[in-house]
């Protein structure tokens, strides 16, 4: 996983993401595997206020960290 990244927040940072079809690295925030990276090096799908979906698969917005990489 890269250290440099740009963490994404907003709908206006996911449209670029997914845009320019950044590699995204996701994170759990709670729980037993808060830190844990999930899934990396995929980009974002779609998106919604909600969730996000990467790799097909959706994660939760609230419950993951979403990290766009950019080197």
């Amino acid at each position: 996983m890269s250290n440099i990244y740009k963490v994404l927040k907003t709908d206006s940072e996911f449209l670029m993401a997914a845009l320019s079809q950044s590699q995204i690295d996701i994170l759990e925030r709670h729980g037993d595997s808060a830190g844990c990276t999930i899934d990396c090096c995929s980009p974002v799908q779609k998106w919604s206020p909600v969730s996000v979906k990467v790799a097909d698969a959706y994660y939760i917005r609230d419950e993951f960290e979403f990290r766009m990489v950019l080197a």
